[in-house]
């Protein structure tokens, strides 16, 4: 299917399609570290009763969703991925009280805990609590990345895999999302910046900003009960200092501190919103100290090496957990990496460059891998060097000069069969699910020529997205090349809303202003929704022409021309 150049929707790593098991002449079932194996008895599914009025919902997707439940009504905190996967939640909590909802709590944006609030509540009908950024940020899964974090989130999550390359997603059993989903979060209504105390149904909450795994990361207190929602800022695993499908970065340091808010309180039962509850304040304290030391540890032996002069690699060499917080079970590496956490503060702090004067100016990629066949004897000769690490099971030197021979053989099968096998064999190795479903996707891409999929999305949902989300995603898209002699507007009119906007293009950039100028080519009149779901991919343009729905004022071939100047999104 073909979208759109501005289609830039969704949560990023929600824009993904489930995928069968291997067809009879594929791979043989794939090999799992037996740690791994175990870690997902941490997801076994089911609604476990933590203490009197406080229920989460376990392994029913990525996330957790937890029932507070009061006098006369219940507060959801976290609503899972899909509005599926929540209607089977609720369906699990009203096994137990048939109280309605009264409330709707976001510990962050992440679509895994905001997707499938539509489950729990109509638009309006009841209160929705959540930092004053995270809206937001919601509203900025239309952006400007959204093709290449669509795919790094699908290898990263493994949402094409099969049952035995698969073996979980590390704090959840899976991202339940695919074609069939519906994906609708409701807009945040009561917000706040730095705390919040409530009393909804007889409950006494309090809402407390704790950046860390995002910025608008918050944990609920419940001081009577002495129990603590932590969001995303722990579960059982070593935590996502930084995520390989790619994000901003993320204050480790700060990350830290808000674990030391919580740890202040000293909670009797900490529920996070992935993996499973901890009861008991001692062992609470315990591992919130041994968790918030980890990440202390891991920025300062980083800043600490930077300061020597070392190099991103050099201090993954060195910086390594001490066996005491290395041992502990809420510390190991099912989710984020040391290594991983090394390079990402090292670039927060200093960007890029490594301070390695080689790597200032590197040669090009074509010159580099022609200078390593060389080196090797020829091409035949790096090839065979290649096959012989692989057949020795040194699979990252053999994936590592697949490097090279994919730039100098384009299109060579037996270098795509090679790399292939050399990324299933790291894959069969590796304990942490984000690399093994990494790899294990990207040789899937190599043997089966794989590609995104794409949700879908309702006019309902599209509504409450913010228009100038589609236009501001459009200058990214721009095909410079084409436009270098070209200075024109277009302008586009929202009949339903009365917002006027002009797309300027200036040799080479794309600017979007408020407001119409006199010298568009033309004026493209329609409302919000059908201009959303032509940008979404879920209508067409020429459909919309024809029923009425779009009109172009002025010339329609410019018009057109100029939509054709920004690139189209498989």
């Amino acid at each position: 299917m073909r979208f759109l150049s501005f289609s830039l929707l969704f949560p990023l790593f929600l824009v993904l399609t489930a995928c069968g098991g291997e067809n009879a002449s594929g791979p043989a079932p794939a090999l799992a570290p037996e740690a791994l194996r175990e870690h997902s008895t941490l997801f076994r599914k089911g609604v476990e009763e933590v203490t009197d009025g406080v229920y989460v919902a376990i392994g029913y997707g990525l996330a957790n969703s937890i029932m507070l439940e009061g006098d006369d009504g219940i507060v959801i905190v976290d609503t899972m991925s899909t509005q599926e996967e929540g209607q089977e939640v609720l369906a699990a909590f009203r096994e137990i009280t048939d109280k309605p909802v009264k409330a709707l709590i976001y510990t962050h944006n992440h679509a895994d805990h905001v997707f499938g609030a539509r489950a729990f509540a109509a638009p309006g009908e009841v209160p929705v609590y959540a930092h004053a950024t995270t809206q937001d940020k919601i509203n900025r899964v239309v952006n400007e990345i959204r093709p290449i974090i669509t795919l790094r989130s699908m290898r990263m999550f493994g949402t094409y895999l099969d049952g035995s390359e698969r073996i979980n997603d590390g704090i959840g059993p899976h991202l339940g999302v695919n074609e069939d989903s519906n994906l609708f979060s409701l807009t945040p209504d009561h917000t706040f910046e730095d705390e919040l105390d409530l009393n909804i149904a007889g409950l006494h909450l309090r809402l407390i900003h704790a950046p860390g795994e995002t910025d608008d990361q918050l944990f609920v207190w419940l001081p009577e009960k002495k129990v603590v929602l932590s969001g995303d800022n722990i579960y059982q695993a070593f935590p996502n200092l930084y995520t390989i499908r790619g994000t901003a970065y993320r204050d480790v340091a700060q990350w830290a501190r808000s674990l030391d808010k919580i740890r202040a309180l000293e909670p009797e039962y900490l529920v996070p919103s992935h993996t499973r509850p901890l009861i008991g304040a001692q062992r609470i304290h315990t591992t919130l100290t041994h968790y918030r030391d980890a990440i202390q540890y891991v920025h300062d032996q980083t800043l600490r090496y930077m300061n020597l002069g070392l190099t991103p690699d050099q201090i993954v060499e060195k910086v390594q957990l001490p066996p005491h917080l290395a041992s502990d079970p809420w510390l190991q590496e099912f989710y984020g990496k040391v290594s991983w956490s090394v390079r990402s503060i090292f670039s927060g702090y200093l960007g890029w460059f490594d301070g390695n004067s080689s790597t200032l100016q590197p040669r090009y990629d074509s010159e580099q891998a022609q200078r390593m066949a060389d080196l090797a004897g020829g091409t035949e000769a790096l090839m065979s060097a290649a096959q012989k690490a692989l057949k020795n099971q040194d699979a990252q030197w053999a994936l590592s000069l697949t490097d090279h021979l994919q730039v100098l053989t384009q299109g060579d099968q037996a270098v795509t069969d090679l790399r292939a096998r050399a990324l299933r064999q790291l894959a069969e190795q590796e304990s942490n699910p984000n690399a093994r479903n990494y790899y294990f996707t990207e040789a899937r891409e190599l043997e089966q020529g794989l590609k995104p999929g794409r949700t879908k999305t309702s006019p309902e949902f599209l509504a409450t997205l913010p228009i100038e989300n589609f236009l501001g995603a459009m200058p990214s898209l721009l095909k410079a090349e084409e436009t270098l002699e070209v200075n024109e507007a277009l302008g586009f009119r929202f009949r339903d809303t009365g917002k006027t906007f002009t797309l300027r293009i200036r040799q080479g950039i794309a600017l979007i202003e408020s407001g119409l100028d006199d010298d568009s080519v033309a004026t493209l009149d329609t409302s919000e929704i059908t201009w959303k779901s032509i940008a979404a991919g879920s209508r067409s343009a020429a459909l919309a022409l024809a029923g009425g729905d779009l009109n172009i004022d002025g010339d329609k071939l410019d018009a057109l021309r100029i939509l054709g100047y920004f690139e189209k999104i498989e």
